[in-house]
């Protein structure tokens, strides 16, 4: 009876760890960051916006216009951008809060006709 080298196991492990998330990458299911992709025609609910996501993300999301949002975040003319974050727009529009966003992005999305 011939008695393994004693590198084969801990070997074939790490080439099986390595392997399942050289695999998973290359697959595209490994996801290491949280954040999701928002396309247009995804939907959102006010609830699912993120401090990550841009105006853009959030008004393609929630089919809105991205002026609208512009105009809900109160910041001065030209300030803000649908590139802009929503964590970036703390530090630029003082008192600024997504969840006193949401509330008013709610609000805006209950009074629109349905159709």
């Amino acid at each position: 009876m011939k008695v393994l080298n004693r590198f084969v196991m801990p070997t074939l492990a790490l080439v099986l760890f390595f392997g399942t998330i050289g695999v998973s990458q290359a697959t595209g299911s490994w996801v290491t960051s949280g954040r999701q992709v928002v396309a247009a025609g995804t939907p959102l609910g006010v609830a699912d916006l993120k401090g990550w996501m841009t105006l853009d993300q959030a008004a393609a999301g929630l089919g809105m216009p991205v002026a609208d949002l512009i105009g809900l975040v109160g910041a001065p003319p030209g300030a803000v951008t649908g590139a802009t974050a929503f964590k970036d727009i703390e530090a630029i529009v003082p008192g600024f809060s997504l969840a006193t966003f949401r509330t008013a992005v709610q609000a805006r999305l209950d009074l629109a006709p349905k159709g």
